[in-house]
C-alpha cells in the first residue's frame, strides 16, 4: 500500500494508504465517505485527448461578452491560480461557492483576532470543543477522531476524557451523541443563543429561566464549560453562515471569543464546511464579488464551469438562471452541468492523480502525493493552462 492524500472532505487526509489492485480499492485509514470517493474516481479516470473540446471551448469563451468562470471549490490550488488568469484574460467574472458563507467569515473581523489555530494544535491543546451548527458525522467524518474529540495531545494526556465536548444545532444530530452539552435551539436562533451566552459568561445577565426551551440548568453548565477549559475551539458551520444575517451571527460569535479570553483563557472559532477546497479559493483570490444576483438575472450567457456542480448546489433560482447559459464544464464526469454543458472536458481525480496541493480547512497546505504505476493524465490547471492560450489567439 502506498501513502495517499484523501480529497474527500476538507479536511484533506494525509495519513491514510491505499492501493489498486485489479481494479477494486484497498485502503488503510480511509473514511467511508474518503473511500467512496477514492472508488468513485478509479472507476473514472480519463485518458482521452481533449485538444479538439478545448478548440471549441475556446471558440466560445472568447466570442462571449462578460463570461462566469465558476467553481473551484474541488479543484487544486494550481488551478485556483489558472483560473484567475484566463478569467482576467476573458474579461470576465470570477467566483466560487465559497461565496456562500466562507469568504464572508474569512473576510470578517472575527479572523484578525489570531483564531488561525491549527488542527494539530486543537488536537494538543483544545479541552472544550464545540460544533456549533455544524455535524462533522454527516460530512467531515474523521474531525472528532483524528483531531477534536478523541485523540490524545501534548496538554490532552487522555483524549476524550480530557475534553468537554458541545453541540448546538436546530436538531439532534449524530455528532451531539458524544456531547456533554448538547443544546438544540429553534431554527434561526443563533443569534439570540449567542448572545445570551455571552451575556452570562460576562456576568451582564443571571440566566434564571429557559433560553429558548433549554432548561436553565442546562445553559449555565454550557457556559461552565467556556470557565473551566483552558482552551475552547468552536467549529462553526451551516448554522452561522447560511442561515441567514451571517455577518451578525459572526460578529456576535466574535463577542463570545473575546469574552472567554478576557477570562484569561484561550479561545478560538474555525468555520467548517464539507466541500475541499473552499480555503484554497480564498487564499488564492485577493477579491471574488459576488455573482449571484447577477446569475439571478441572467446577466451571463456563457459560463466556464471547473470542479464544481453548481447547478445542483447554488439556490434554486440561481441554478435555474444559470441552467440557461451557455456551459463549458472542465471536471470529473457526472452532475447536472455535465449534463448540460455545450461542451465538457473530464478529468482524473486528483487522489488519482497524486499531484499539486490543495488547502486544508484550517489554511495549512496539503500537497499530493503520486501513485507508483497509476495512469497519468493532464490535470485541472494543466487543461486550463491549454484553454487559456487558446482564448490569447483567439481573442
Amino acid at each position: 500500500m502506498e501513502d495517499i492524500v484523501c480529497n474527500g472532505c476538507s479536511l484533506l487526509c494525509d495519513d491514510v494508504v491505499a492501493e489498486i489492485d485489479n481494479g477494486e480499492v484497498r485502503s488503510l485509514g480511509l473514511c467511508l465517505l474518503g473511500f467512496t470517493h477514492l472508488d468513485v474516481a478509479l472507476k473514472h479516470q480519463e485518458s482521452n485527448s481533449v485538444d479538439d473540446k478545448l478548440e471549441k471551448a475556446a471558440d466560445l469563451l472568447a466570442s462571449a461578452e462578460n463570461p462566469l468562470v465558476f467553481g473551484w471549490s474541488n479543484a487544486s490550488n494550481e488551478a485556483i491560480k489558472e483560473g484567475l488568469a484566463l478569467a482576467e484574460t476573458l474579461g470576465g467574472h470570477f467566483d466560487s461557492v465559497a461565496n456562500l458563507g466562507v469568504v464572508q467569515a474569512m473576510t470578517h473581523s472575527i479572523h484578525s483576532l489570531k483564531l488561525d489555530a491549527d488542527l494539530e494544535y486543537v488536537r494538543n491543546n483544545g479541552e472544550f470543543i464545540i460544533y456549533w451548527g455544524s455535524d462533522p458525522a454527516e460530512s467531515v467524518h474523521r474531525h472528532p477522531s483524528r483531531f477534536a474529540v478523541l485523540p490524545r495531545g501534548e496538554k490532552i494526556p487522555e483524549g476524550v476524557e480530557s475534553r468537554r465536548i458541545g453541540v448546538v444545532d436546530i436538531r439532534e444530530t449524530e455528532t451531539m451523541k458524544i456531547a456533554n452539552h448538547r443544546m438544540i435551539i429553534p431554527i434561526g436562533s443563533d443569534l439570540e443563543f449567542l448572545e445570551a451566552v455571552t451575556s452570562e459568561l460576562e456576568g451582564k445577565s443571571s440566566i434564571t429561566s429557559s433560553v429558548l426551551g433549554i432548561p436553565a440548568a442546562e445553559v449555565i453548565g454550557f457556559v461552565s464549560g467556556f470557565k473551566k477549559s483552558d482552551c475552547t475551539v468552536i467549529f462553526y458551520g451551516s448554522g452561522i453562515l447560511n442561515s441567514g444575517n451571517a455577518l451578525e451571527k459572526l460578529t456576535a460569535l466574535s463577542r463570545l471569543v473575546q469574552a472567554v479570553r478576557k477570562s484569561g483563557k484561550e479561545a478560538y472559532a474555525l468555520p467548517m464546511y464539507p466541500e475541499t477546497n473552499l480555503m484554497g479559493v480564498v487564499n488564492v483570490a485577493d477579491e471574488i464579488p459576488s455573482s449571484l444576483q447577477k446569475i439571478v438575472a441572467n446577466e451571463f450567457t456563457t459560463a466556464l464551469i471547473v470542479g464544481d456542480d453548481p447547478l445542483s448546489s447554488l439556490p434554486g433560482p440561481a441554478a435555474k438562471a444559470l441552467a440557461k447559459a451557455k456551459l463549458v464544464y472542465i471536471g470529473p464526469p457526472g452532475g447536472l452541468a455535465d449534463k448540460k454543458a455545450t461542451v465538457s472536458i473530464h478529468t482524473t481525480d486528483m487522489i488519482i492523480q497524486g499531484s499539486e496541493s490543495m488547502s486544508r480547512l484550517d489554511q495549512v497546505k496539503i500537497e499530493f502525493k503520486p501513485w507508483r504505476g497509476v495512469r497519468k493524465s493532464e490535470t485541472t490547471s494543466e487543461i486550463l493552462k491549454k484553454l487559456h492560450q487558446l482564448v490569447k489567439t483567439k481573442a
